[in-house]
Order: structure tokens, then sequence, then C-alpha cells
């Protein structure tokens, strides 16, 4: 299958930009820092686990919804900016609310069943290698976030400089 990459519609780019700027970010933030700001405006606790790649293959990312907390899986064999990214990205669907997605379920029919009503998952998203509208509004609030974790370099005070940045 063939991803396709398009640029997200206007109304997309606004709500994933509104949803950033809502949560108040400063100039630089920590990951940790980004995980609390996020938890807070999610109203319950985020937790992030590393997984072995075979556990869900070909998922870079794994968002579970439970009643008390959401858990974010991330394949442990990825990079850690790699890891990041998926976290920023799962972050986006849920800043954004969104509702599900039937990537996993697909993946892997018969795991993901039953464990819904045994474990008290609300609701799962995984990065589609379908890019709809959804994954691209998350995919562009993981860009934000991602620039908001990035250190300001400081101004250079040479024209000369300048115009290579």
């Amino acid at each position: 299958m063939a991803v396709r990459f398009r640029k997200s519609a206007g109304g997309d780019r606004a709500a994933s930009e509104t949803a950033v700027a809502s949560l108040g970010l400063g100039q630089h933030v920590t990951f940790e820092e980004l995980l609390d700001v996020v938890s807070q405006a999610h109203g319950k606790p985020i937790e992030i686990r590393e997984i072995d790649n075979s556990a869900i293959p070909a998922v870079t990312g794994l968002w579970i919804e439970k009643e008390k907390k959401s858990i974010i899986l991330v394949p442990s064999g990825d990079n850690r900016l790699h890891r990041t990214h998926a976290a920023c990205h799962e972050f986006g669907h849920i800043l954004l609310r969104h509702q599900g997605c039937g990537g996993v379920e697909t993946a892997n029919p018969s795991v993901f069943q039953h464990i819904g009503s045994r474990k008290g998952i609300k609701r799962m998203l995984a990065r589609s290698l379908d890019w709809n509208e959804t994954e691209r509004a998350a995919e562009h609030v993981a860009y934000l976030l991602s620039l908001a974790l990035l250190p300001k370099e400081p101004a250079s005070p040479s024209d000369f400089e300048r115009t290579f940045l």
C-alpha cells in the first residue's frame, strides 16, 4: 500500500494550531513537562510505555484510553527521536479528541476483539498507513509539539550568517 501525503485542509490545521496554543507552552519545554501539560488538558494521567516491536508489528504508536488513565505504546526498538515523535502524534489525537480508528483491529483482529471489555479500554488509536484527515491533523500537532521540545537558537548578529538560516 502506498502512503500518500497531502496537505491538511485549512480547518484541520487551524484546529491543530488552536489545540497546541491552548496548552500555553513556553519557549522551550522538556518532554516530561509536555507530558504533564497534555495530561492536564486530557483530564487524566498519560503513561508512556515502551513495548517490543514484535508485540504490535507495523504500529509506531498506539493510544489506549481507559477510564482513569491513557496509555501510549511506542516500540522500544525505535530510536528516541522516533519514539518522541510517535508520542507527540498520539498527543495530537488526544488534544483533538479523536474517537478511534480501525487500524489496530485490522492489523490484529483476534488480539483486540476481546481486550477492550476485559481491560476497560474505551478507545484505541494507532498511526495508520491511510493518511486521512484525522492522521494529518494529529501529525500537524506532533510537528508543533516537537518545535516546543527543540531549544531555541539565539539569533545571529551577522547578516551573513542569517542568510543561511
